[in-house]
């Protein structure tokens, strides 16, 4: 069965690590390869985690996990990196399973650490000789820019690909085809979807690989390590490199029969002791604090600054789809005066979706009442951006006790006679999004979101219907929205259907909490503003510069007239 996972976040000294944790007993650390996160280790977790307490970060600057703040990374700085992540976890000793860079990593921390290492296991051990170090550092690992036409993401996409097709993967001849399969469409899109979340930055953990010392660590180890290998796998030789008297396993070349064997392996040298209950994790100066919820067995990521019982928070909601990961600057700014919650909601960014998978304003909203009763939050005052709207208006209205005020950015909102017009062909648009072999599934949810910038609506790209505002389509920005928005792809489709098929005009029109209705004159939505601000006689929009700032300004000047 699977394992029930969970996932939290802890504070390391000025940066905060993202972890996935499951089971019980002698503590199991998971590092997985660059450029993923500790999603790839899926498999391993819901396995192993019958004989461990299974802990699987993602690795600084991965994942949802922050960089070293160190100038040039070493192997050796990741392994102290995770002798701190146990300080702060409230752990003495653990067991570690590296692959590739993981590898490396567990590796270093068993010479390194020994005391706190009962053992390592790898798979897939790297080793390279100083040619091979010099020429994968110069041309292995070129940066990602992103471009207008999002062609980077193809690049990316391909660039993943081709890494099972040829090794390495920029050795395209017959004598460096790889021996394995291309994995499945949706493996791709996770990995592509974890590059775009390194960034440029993916460079700097990954050429710790190539420039770790090797084999030479083998003379340092005290603790039994096991060098593992499988047939297929870029690393898979390397056992055979060992110096004599290294422990080492030929392991199954498929992927499960291999995990079964690696089981046993970890479980001839258990660490002692066992893990605490996982900390919440603590503050950092200038950023929200981040944790998540378990709603009836599903995470939801949860953002928050202040303590959210003082006063009335803020309660943030993003549009849709989306998440709440690029309102940080917002979270920020408005937490300098109060309390804010901001979260992602279920099938969203990483939150988990539902168990039906649902996407409808009814499941958001029941999802948002269980996490306010979680945190015994009473009344809030609510923002919500575009699509989150449809949220805060219906929250509102079925519970209007708990809602102070209203204070909506650039909501959808469409007349009626819009909802057959603009609604319908919108919606005949957005077809659902699933992962693509050639990749251009990434490029339709770019270009979709770069039109609604350009022309209004999107889909009508005659003259007429051009934007006579400065259009927010920096390709570095879009990149990001892209990014959240992709990390479930799922939800795309009937996330876009329920927001266009909510009556926001005649739901807003019944709300009675004081309401302020802003918008920057580039959001993609702004062209809905008069629509909404028909809805409630004698609301009048105010334009904002578009900048968070600005926002946070115009909402905190609103709130202190009501309070």
């Amino acid at each position: 069965m699977p394992a029930h996972i969970t996932k939290h976040f802890v504070t390391v000294g000025s940066r905060r690590l993202h972890y996935h944790r499951a089971g019980d007993g002698p503590v199991l650390v998971l590092l997985h390869a660059s450029a993923c996160s500790a999603k790839v280790m899926r498999s391993h977790i819901d396995l192993l985690s019958e004989s461990f307490t299974v802990i699987a970060p993602d690795t600084p600057g991965f994942g949802l996990s922050d960089l070293l703040p160190v100038q040039q990374v070493t192997t050796e700085d990741l392994a102290d990196a995770l002798a701190d992540t146990l300080d702060a976890l409230g752990i003495d000793q653990v067991s570690v399973y590296g692959r590739h860079t993981g590898a490396q990593i567990a590796v270093e921390f068993a010479a390194r650490h020994p005391a706190r290492c009962a053992m390592a296991l790898t798979d897939g051990f790297p080793v390279y000789t100083i040619e091979e170090r010099i020429k994968r550092l110069a041309g292995y690992l070129p940066p990602i820019v992103p471009e207008f036409d999002g062609s980077h993401l193809l690049w990316i996409w391909f660039r993943y690909r081709e890494q099972h097709v040829f090794w390495p993967w920029n050795a395209q001849d017959l004598a460096h085809r790889a021996d394995t399969d291309v994995p499945d469409l949706d493996f791709l899109h996770r990995g592509v979807i974890e590059l775009l979340e390194a960034g440029d930055g993916y460079r700097i953990g990954y050429a710790t690989a190539y420039r770790h010392r090797g084999l030479e660590v083998v003379a340092d180890l005290t603790v039994p390590v096991c060098f593992g290998g499988r047939p297929g796998d870029s690393q898979g030789h390397t056992p055979d490199m060992m110096p004599a008297g290294t422990w080492t396993q030929q392991l199954p070349r498929d992927k499960q029969e291999a995990l079964q064997v690696e089981h046993q392996l970890l479980r001839q040298h258990p660490a002692r002791g066992t893990a605490p209950i996982a900390p919440a994790c603590s503050a950092v100066n200038g950023r929200s604090t981040t944790n998540y919820l378990d709603i009836d067995g599903r995470m939801v990521l949860v953002r928050s600054i202040g303590d959210l019982h003082a006063a009335p928070p803020l309660l943030i909601f993003h549009r849709l789809p989306g998440s709440s990961a690029l309102y940080d600057p917002l979270i920020c700014a408005i937490g300098k005066s109060r309390p804010v919650l901001a979260l992602d909601l279920p099938g969203h960014g990483e939150s988990d979706a539902l168990a039906d998978a649902a996407q409808s304003v009814e499941a958001w909203l029941n999802s948002v009442l269980s996490i306010l009763d979680r945190l015994s939050i009473s009344t809030c005052h609510v923002y919500a951006h575009n699509g989150g709207a449809t949220v805060a208006v219906e929250l509102a209205l079925r519970h209007p006790k708990r809602v102070v005020s209203l204070l909506l950015d650039a909501p959808v909102c469409l007349a009626p006679n819009e909802q057959d017009s603009i609604g319908s062909s919108w919606l005949q648009g957005v077809e659902p999004v699933t992962p693509t072999w050639d990749g251009s599934h990434l490029l339709r949810v770019w270009h979709m979101r770069r039109d609604m910038a350009l022309w209004w609506p999107w889909f009508d790209k005659k003259r007429q219907r051009a934007r006579t505002v400065t259009p927010r389509i920096d390709p570095a920005e879009l990149t990001l929205e892209v990014r959240e928005i992709m990390k479930q792809p799922g939800s795309f489709a009937p996330a876009w259907r329920a927001v266009m098929d909510y009556p926001m005009q005649a739901q807003l029109a019944q709300t009675t909490q004081p309401c302020l209705l802003i918008s920057a004159k580039a959001d993609v939505f702004e062209p809905c503003l008069q629509q909404a601000a028909v809805a409630r006689p004698g609301l009048l929009p105010v334009r904002v510069d578009d900048d968070w700032a600005a926002r946070a300004q115009a909402m905190v000047d609103f709130i202190g007239k009501i309070e």
